[in-house]
Formats: C-alpha cells, sequence, structure tokens
C-alpha cells in the first residue's frame, strides 16, 4: 500500500508578491491561486486551489491521492507524519484555522467540488469534507 509523503509539497515561491490580510502576512503566485504563510506559526507552508495543486504537483511528477486511497491512508491525525496546521483560505480572499485545522485536497472531485481531509488539532478524527475547488488546502503527496 502506498504512504503519504512526510511533509505538505510546496513549490518555488520566489518573486511571488507580498499581501497582508487581516494583518497578516503572505506571498501570493502571479496566478493567484498559491499562498505562501510568512507569519512565524507555520511559516513557509503553501495553500493551494484545487487546479492549482493539479498543475503543480503535475509539473512536479507528484501525486495526490484520491478521495479512496485517503480513505485508506488516513484513519486518525496520527496517520499523517509531521502534520502541519496551516488552516486554510477562503473563497472570499480571507484565511482561517491558522495553528488549528489542515485542509489536504485530494485529486477526487465531487460535481463542481473536490473531496478534501480535514485534520483538527484538537481532534483525533478525520473529517471528509467536498469542497469548491477556490479554496486555498495544502497538498500531501503520495511517496513514490
Amino acid at each position: 500500500m502506498k504512504e503519504l509523503e512526510d511533509h505538505n509539497f510546496k513549490v518555488n515561491s520566489k518573486g511571488w508578491k507580498k499581501i497582508t490580510v487581516d494583518g497578516k502576512k503572505y506571498l501570493v503566485n502571479e496566478e493567484e491561486d498559491i499562498w505562501e504563510i510568512l507569519g512565524e506559526e507555520c511559516k513557509g507552508e503553501q495553500l493551494f486551489t484545487w487546479k492549482a495543486a493539479m498543475r503543480e504537483t503535475k509539473k512536479a511528477g507528484k501525486i495526490i491521492p484520491t478521495d479512496e486511497q485517503f480513505s485508506e491512508l488516513l484513519k486518525t491525525k496520527d496517520d499523517m507524519p509531521n502534520v502541519v496546521f496551516p488552516g486554510y483560505r477562503h473563497t472570499d480572499g480571507s484565511f482561517d484555522d491558522l495553528g488549528y485545522g489542515a485542509d489536504d485536497w485530494s485529486s477526487s472531485v465531487s460535481g463542481g467540488n473536490a473531496w478534501e481531509r480535514y485534520l483538527s488539532l484538537g481532534y483525533a478524527t478525520v473529517g471528509r469534507y467536498a469542497y469548491n475547488q477556490s479554496y486555498g488546502f495544502s497538498v500531501r503527496c503520495l511517496k513514490e
């Protein structure tokens, strides 16, 4: 059975524009579909729209787990190696759950949405939800 990589997927953010949202600093790529956290907590973590996640992992030769693979691999929070809680980006441009939640895209769609897995600092269980593909979530790929 496949395993999840030990760290969240990231791309080179050199040359990205700095932005400030609710007093916190981020970098954003030219397409405005990937954001990097600049604050001390979760510094360097990146959040991707679903389409950006698919595009960038394909370029890097990486594979995001399907919804089914995530169900097999991720039963509790302890099944995610080195889990980080960077929160997520809402479709309205605001950020939420920094230091408390981790949402990771799957490669599976559900209508106009995509499946994701939610881990919380306060709970051992793993949530499974279908979200609008414009949200900004983390990406954890499969080990080769």
